[in-house]
């Protein structure tokens, strides 16, 4: 697997280009551009996964699907932002989202399966009622649910602080170490944050 990362500056944010053997998966893109249109030239099966609805992780994957095909995927609870400026923020921004649909409504322990390539859905609410983490190999994309000695923001609609800290002990019980690729920040691992992160 590989994975690269896009910073997108005006908004701080992380968009991900995963690629396997099996499928080119774009997950969390704020916006298009060459970066994108180039990694989906290979062919292959292309998803966009979307971590929350958010509008710095999803203004991206309308044209994206529309330019090549790919299926967009996001966690159930949080689809209806997709079409919702209010709940993407996108009206709180300033910025004008044209409505959009998910293709795949992911729930919680789903396990999304492409030729050997295996992704597993955990839903972790809080910062978002439904936002998920995609667990690829040894790699978690935790979208604003957990950052480097931080976590997301809890006073957005359908944001939750309890219900956050539910999700963060989810992730701190998980059997081993992972790679953590957070929707903001900087790479860091799940053992290193079980240590220093105040919030676990």
């Amino acid at each position: 697997m590989e994975i690269k990362c896009i910073n997108f500056n005006s908004a701080a944010a992380n968009c991900y280009l995963v690629s396997t053997k099996d499928v080119r998966i774009v997950i969390d893109p704020f916006t298009y551009d060459s970066r994108i249109k180039e990694f989906f030239t290979a062919n292959c099966e292309k998803y966009v996964f979307l971590t929350h609805c958010h509008f710095d992780h999803i203004l991206g994957a309308k044209r994206i699907s529309e330019e090549f095909g790919a299926k967009i995927a996001i966690g159930k609870l949080d689809a209806k932002g997709l079409s919702d400026p209010y709940f993407s923020l996108s009206e709180w921004a300033g910025y004008n989202q044209a409505p959009f649909y998910a293709d795949i409504l992911f729930e919680n322990g789903d396990v999304f399966e492409v030729g050997d390539t295996k992704i597993r859905v955990l839903h972790t609410p809080g910062h978002t009622e439904g936002s998920v983490c995609y667990i690829i190999e040894d790699c978690i994309f935790t979208g604003d649910t957990l950052f480097e000695g931080t976590v997301g923001r809890t006073d957005f609609p359908t944001g939750d602080f309890a219900t956050l800290k539910r999700s963060l002990e989810k992730l701190k019980e998980l059997d081993k170490d992972y790679k953590i690729y957070s929707g903001h920040g900087l790479v860091t691992t799940l053992s290193r944050e079980r240590q220093t992160n105040p919030y676990l």
